[in-house]
């Protein structure tokens, strides 16, 4: 009998030590992937000419929206002076950058999760005779890049930007 139960105890012992010479699983982190957008501002040297013809910074409003018909349909004044009447529950969040002429600018912006459109509206002097909106479409869950150009009287967006840098 003392044999058996001095091999149980050696066993137990044996099962012991290889179970704490072990190292305990790493919890699984659950991780959310983030969504982001990266935008690259490049504004010419003449833009948003006044009178004289010198060019002057322009105020560019960024919308975060989950679609972009209302954006598309309201003005120009309606948007930058009441965006939430204008757009409902469509928006989400807004926020601005002043960019001055020749300048380059990156602005890095973690995104709701909700978003699925980004509106950029630009203040141009000569709002009736310029391209002051554009629309870009984010992808979920992604670090969205876009390069975006603010000419003398127009923005445009080629595309996004791929991680070697290049408009795609």
């Amino acid at each position: 009998m003392f044999r058996r139960v001095g091999l149980a105890a050696a066993v137990a012992l044996m099962l012991i030590s290889c179970a704490d010479s072990m190292e305990s699983p790493e919890p699984v982190e659950k991780t959310e992937e983030r969504t982001a957008i990266t935008l690259h501002f490049n504004a010419v040297e003449g833009l948003n000419p006044g009178v004289s013809g010198h060019p002057a910074p322009v105020r560019v409003r960024v919308y975060e929206l989950r679609t972009s018909a209302g954006f598309l349909r309201a003005d120009y004044f309606t948007l930058v002076e009441h965006p939430r009447t204008a757009l409902g529950p469509d928006l989400i969040e807004y926020d601005e950058v002043l960019i001055n002429a020749g300048q380059q600018v990156r602005v890095d912006r973690e995104l709701n999760p909700g978003t699925r459109k980004v509106g950029l509206v630009v203040g141009y002097r000569e709002v009736d005779q310029a391209l002051w909106r554009t629309v870009l479409t984010v992808t979920p869950r992604h670090v969205n890049e876009f390069a975006v150009g603010l000419d003398v009287r127009a923005v445009r967006s080629d595309g996004s930007v791929n991680p070697a840098g290049t408009v795609q």
